[in-house]
């Protein structure tokens, strides 16, 4: 796939088929993520690739966060909304967690090396599209919970920044339309 096609033509990819990733593929991608702009030399990211019993426990516990998000946790709401969110990630081939690390001594640094494990994240995401993976990136409870920082082995060093969740595309959103136009403004 041309690099350009590729950038126009990534989606977000919401519902993923349950057909097993080869690790060759995820390894090219995070040998393409690697390479991402980095102020510095920093090289501030690790990736945590999940399967098997850890994927598991992970997706147990977007669970009980889920559940934690109501005020009758035992309604039957509320536990088919815990019972979704288990299951989408325990069908995922893999699921990669992103991090960077965290320096208190030095705040442009640290907003610096975000912004790196961001792009490596994209380049991630790009790689994985050229080969026919998808991926969604994640935020939100997961990337603040201790308890999965305690499930992935997290060091406090470290900052969550993408669970992506990664497989085969079931299907392709629409590309929406956006307007350049409306964000450019050229000046001289």
């Amino acid at each position: 796939m041309e690099l350009i096609e590729g950038l126009l033509r990534r989606r977000t990819i919401y519902s993923f088929k349950q057909e097993e990733v080869n690790s060759t593929i995820i390894d090219r991608a995070l040998d393409c993520a690697i390479m991402a702009p980095n102020h510095k030399m920093t090289e501030p990211w690790h990736f945590y690739a999940v399967k098997g019993e850890t994927k598991e426990k992970l997706a147990q516990r977007k669970k009980e966060l889920k559940w934690e998000g109501f005020l009758d946790q035992d309604s039957e709401r509320a536990k088919r909304a815990g019972e979704s969110a288990y299951m989408y990630i325990v069908n995922l081939p893999w699921v990669i967690v992103v991090t960077t690390h965290r320096y208190s001594v030095d705040p442009v640094r640290e907003k610096e090396d975000y912004a790196a494990t961001c792009c490596a994240v994209q380049n991630f995401q790009l790689a994985a599209w050229a080969e026919g993976v998808g991926t969604k990136w994640s935020t939100g409870q997961l990337v603040k919970d201790q308890k999965v920082r305690d499930i992935l082995g997290v060091g406090e060093e470290e900052e969550i920044v993408a669970v992506l969740y990664l497989g085969y595309p079931e299907d392709v959103p629409e590309q929406k339309k956006r307007n350049r136009t409306e964000i450019v403004n050229w000046l001289s």
